[in-house]
């Protein structure tokens, strides 16, 4: 097994103080990398996230209220990484998006601030990395989802935003290629999450844990590949989108079953 060190590097986890975001800062830190989350909203009690990383034995994550949709804010989260151990990666993890449960939901407004939120921060960071830094980090990973190619029940935002996130993945790839940076998306399967759960509902949610493997659901696998493509091992990859779902997009999800065989 080959060992991941990202000692004397600093990493950035967008929308990290819980569900898959805590998880990527977690393997990230398991691998030696100084690690910075940011969160909005106070989205978790104070102290929760450091308990964490505790719990495992890890050092504890500086934690920064920024907003990801606000360009000052992320400006003045770079400048709070001056005199720091170097910007190694970033990972844009944030998504928001309205519900929508039927066509009256569909607005233009609903959609910018879905955009501002869960697709244009990948770039809003590397600009802003590049002007209060003077320096570009060597890897950009962006967290989509399998919504930019599967219709699921009320995710048309954020779904069109995921869409929307692998392109601009795709174009700042092409863009910083001669810099050295290194731009991926990670697409999970559905991940069991806060967000999930809000958007399909506890008992949906409830169902397919029962039906589906356990692997489609599994935060720190899909956090383990953030690692490996912030950790030089997978450098020939650049603007690629990266499934991490055991490959049960594959198949009939209407034949998922927990056996080891596979779908009936």
């Amino acid at each position: 097994m080959i060992a991941v060190d990202l000692q004397g590097s600093t990493v950035v986890v967008t929308g990290g103080t819980r569900g898959l975001g805590r998880a990527i800062g977690i393997e990230l830190a398991r691998a030696g990398a100084s690690v910075v989350l940011t969160h909005r909203w106070d989205s978790v009690p104070k102290g929760e996230v450091e308990d964490a990383f505790a719990a495992l034995s890890l050092p504890a994550p500086e934690v920064v209220e920024s907003d990801v949709s606000d360009p000052a804010a992320t400006r003045a989260l770079m400048r709070s990484l001056r005199g720091r151990a170097p910007l190694r990666a970033i990972v844009s993890n944030v998504a928001f998006a309205k519900i929508v449960r039927d066509l009256s939901d569909l607005k233009r407004n609903a959609l910018d601030l879905s955009l501002a939120y869960s697709a244009w921060p990948i770039v809003d960071l590397v600009q802003a990395a590049q002007e209060e830094l003077g320096t570009l980090p060597r890897y950009v990973v962006g967290v989509s989802s399998d919504g930019a190619e599967v219709c699921h029940p009320g995710y048309d935002l954020a779904g069109a935003s995921k869409a929307v996130l692998e392109t601009l993945c795709r174009y700042l790839a092409v863009r910083l290629r001669a810099e050295g940076v290194r731009v991926n998306a990670v697409r999970p399967g559905l991940l069991d999450t806060q967000s999930s759960r809000a958007m399909l509902g506890d008992a949906a949610m409830d169902r397919l844990r029962q039906r589906v493997p356990s692997p489609v659901l599994d935060l720190p696998g899909v956090a383990r590949a953030c690692v490996a493509l912030c950790s030089g091992l997978l450098d020939s990859m650049t603007g690629q989108v990266l499934v991490v779902d055991e490959g049960w997009s594959l198949v009939d999800p209407l034949g998922w079953t927990s056996g080891p065989e596979g779908p009936a």
